[in-house]
């Protein structure tokens, strides 16, 4: 018999034995039941940990998060889209100054029409 043979093949797996999940799940130091209730309540623990972490986020970064809602919801909750909601008028504006723009603005198109009407 050769020698070869003799020894097993490395690029042949090995097949696992049956109850091979046994091992990857539960360690041999321990009995089943008590590593299965250690590993729930460390799950809980970190299940904790991390609700404490996102109650705390939540509480310290409240204001920023109200404010980004508030500029998604308010467009929507008095009807209007988006780009009126920005271009909205402050309650302290110039009125002399705002019907000065509007002015101007009609007289630039105003001019504008005539030059496109002049150069036919």
């Amino acid at each position: 018999m050769e020698e070869k043979y003799l020894y097993p093949n490395p690029t042949c797996p090995v097949p696992l034995r049956e109850n091979f999940w046994k091992e990857l799940i539960v360690p041999q130091t321990t009995n089943g039941e008590q590593f299965a209730s250690d590993a729930y309540r460390e799950a809980e623990i970190r299940a904790r940990n991390v609700e404490t972490e996102v109650d705390r986020t939540l509480r310290l970064n409240k204001d920023a998060i109200n404010a980004s809602l508030m500029k998604q919801i308010a467009p929507t909750a008095v009807n209007v889209t988006e780009n009126v909601y920005n271009n909205l008028i402050d309650l302290s504006f110039d009125e002399e100054e705002l019907i000065r723009q509007q002015e101007e603005k009609q007289k630039k198109a105003r001019d504008k029409i005539i030059k496109s009407a002049l150069k036919k």
